[in-house]
């Protein structure tokens, strides 16, 4: 129906991609662009380093919905992203950013020190601004890989770990690494 490219002039790569019932499609991944095509009062427009991305693209491919940024002063990465009927996307990844931008009452607000750490965002349907986003891990390595939502909007995350301390819930199927 179309191929696009989407990046700048530095490596660019998707990590996932995800299609809403209207067929817009959503995209997310990491490029080291400082040109990468963000668009006009998506959430963050200034380029990092090693940023992650979210993109929205509408159904026919001709167009930028969205684009923005994802993550702060050092690397970050987007892997998964998943899509709400109501075209809200959902994204993890990993990031080495202690100042990533968290939100407010998140979970987890603070970078728990291994590199990467996962995190967790949710963006408004026009890509302007987080509904919310967390950290999630421990002192060591971990990093989310795949998302996904069920019918009332919960997020449901998957990923690898190497911290003793990641935060498991009590009576879950296996607490220890």
């Amino acid at each position: 129906v179309y191929a696009t490219f989407l990046g700048g002039s530095g490596q660019d790569y998707a990590g996932d991609i995800a299609v809403d019932g209207t067929g817009s499609v959503y995209v997310t991944g990491r490029t080291g662009s400082a040109n990468f095509p963000t668009t006009p009062g998506a959430f963050d427009t200034s380029f990092n380093g090693g940023d992650a991305f979210v993109a929205k693209l509408n159904s026919t491919g001709s167009e930028l919905a969205y684009a923005s940024f994802l993550g702060g002063s050092a690397s970050d990465h987007g892997e998964g992203i998943a899509v709400n009927g109501m075209g809200t996307a959902y994204v993890t990844g990993g990031t080495d950013s202690s100042d990533f931008p968290v939100t407010p009452g998140a979970f987890d607000t603070s970078f728990n020190g291994g590199s990467p750490d996962v995190f967790v965002a949710k963006f408004d349907s026009a890509g302007t601004g987080l509904a919310y986003a967390t950290l999630l891990g421990g002192n060591y390595s971990d990093s989310g890989s795949d998302i996904a939502l069920d019918t009332s909007g919960s997020a449901y995350v998957t990923g690898e770990t190497a911290s003793h301390d990641f935060p498991v819930t009590p009576g879950a199927y296996d607490t220890s690494l």
